[in-house]
């Protein structure tokens, strides 16, 4: 009989037991995922979409910022490249909120050109002062504010030229968190294939397509969503009394670390640090205590810098890190030692989109810490 050993010798029949004794909600939103796949896609890519936005105006923005605070922040980061390839500008900027409003100066914003620059606003309840300071600014600068928002009926849409609502009828009123920063993934895709399809770097077929390789994706990981559940809170019994964690990731997986960080913060109560590859091999490496560190490294095979990734987890592993690894790759070329959660790799073309589910063991090892300390059952909140 396979054992895992904490405080005792626990068997595989008891750890599922006490798995579904710390059910919670954040897991509960994962699980509602791909029943809910389709209906968010309807929403982003549906009759809204195409009226968000002119083609005169889509045309008119030279350069698109996005901005946004906590989850909203990390979904900003994962899909600029998207948006970036195909919306055909002078460039994708991804700030947080403070820096864009009180540390970019107008001049920086744009040059004077009609609805330019584009700066999409992320924030699912829309009732922040500060994100309704970042529309404002935004507009007074002659920008083109949109308000990309989970409620389209928030105060913060009073700011905004225009309001792209991402949620489904069917999401439960006060459910945030896992949802919600799914919707605003998608809504960031739907937006991509919009300009793309526009300004002609996609086919007319482009929007049909894109829509075609959320769902496939979204298929492939529901396959292997109990697995990852089950190992993850094997990961999150494991790892119940640490407080502190290391989150490292590359380029767009900097986001989806930087989502783990926000949810392990704000449910879990841990301290947690996010960070990319080579900078923590100079920095985070030296801090004290390895093995009360957890460190979760979002490992995508097919960046340039996978080589670099290999050698953090191997360094990680060798210092005393107890460490998870979400990777796309396979197992074995891992150091040994190191926890390897695999999630399928995004549909072929699409790899741009391996961050659009890739957060779902960070969000199921939060959740179960909130309830392994005692946190109750936490729905979520937007940070």
């Amino acid at each position: 009989m396979i054992t895992i050993r904490c405080d005792k010798e626990v068997c595989v029949n008891k750890m599922e037991k006490e798995k579904n004794a710390y059910d919670n909600g954040i897991r509960q939103q994962v699980f509602r995922l791909p029943e809910l796949c389709e209906a968010q896609l309807e929403v982003c890519f549906g009759p809204a979409l195409k009226e968000l936005m002119s083609m005169a105006e889509i045309f008119d923005a030279r350069k698109v910022i996005l901005t946004g605070c906590g989850a909203s922040y990390a979904a900003a980061l994962a899909m600029a490249p998207v948006i970036e390839k195909y919306c055909d500008c002078f460039g994708v900027q991804v700030m947080r909120l403070i820096e864009f409003t009180r540390f970019l100066p107008g001049t920086e914003i744009g040059i004077g050109e009609p609805n330019s620059p584009l700066v999409i606003v992320l924030s699912e309840q829309g009732k922040e002062a500060r994100v309704c300071e970042a529309l404002g600014k935004a507009d007074r600068m002659g920008a083109f504010p949109i308000l990309l928002t989970g409620n389209p009926d928030a105060p913060a849409a009073a700011y905004a030229r225009r309001v792209f609502g991402t949620r489904p009828a069917q999401t439960p009123e006060g459910v945030f968190a896992v949802q919600a920063y799914f919707g605003s993934l998608v809504g960031l895709i739907a937006f991509a294939s919009r300009m793309g399809h526009v300004r002609g770097t996609l086919p007319p077929s482009g929007p049909r397509q894109f829509r075609e390789a959320v769902l496939s994706y979204m298929d492939k990981c529901t396959e292997r969503l109990e697995q990852i559940d089950r190992q993850i809170f094997e990961v999150a019994w494991k790892w119940r009394d640490l407080t502190q964690f290391d989150l490292i990731g590359d380029d767009v997986e900097y986001g989806s670390a930087f989502f783990g960080a926000v949810r392990l913060q704000e449910y879990a109560g841990c301290a947690a640090a996010v960070d990319d590859s080579e900078d923590w091999c100079h920095i985070n490496y030296f801090i004290g205590s390895p093995e009360k560190t957890g460190t979760i490294v979002m490992a995508d095979e097919n960046q340039p810098s996978f080589g670099r990734v290999l050698e953090t987890v191997q360094s990680a592993v060798r210092i005393g890190r107890p460490v998870l690894v979400v990777t796309n790759a396979k197992e074995d070329i891992f150091e040994k030692g190191a926890e390897v959660c695999t999630i399928p790799d995004a549909p072929e073309g699409f790899a741009w989109m391996y961050p659009m589910l890739d957060f779902i063991p960070l969000a199921l090892l939060a959740g179960y810490l909130c309830a392994l300390k005692g946190g109750g059952q936490p729905v979520g909140t937007e940070a």
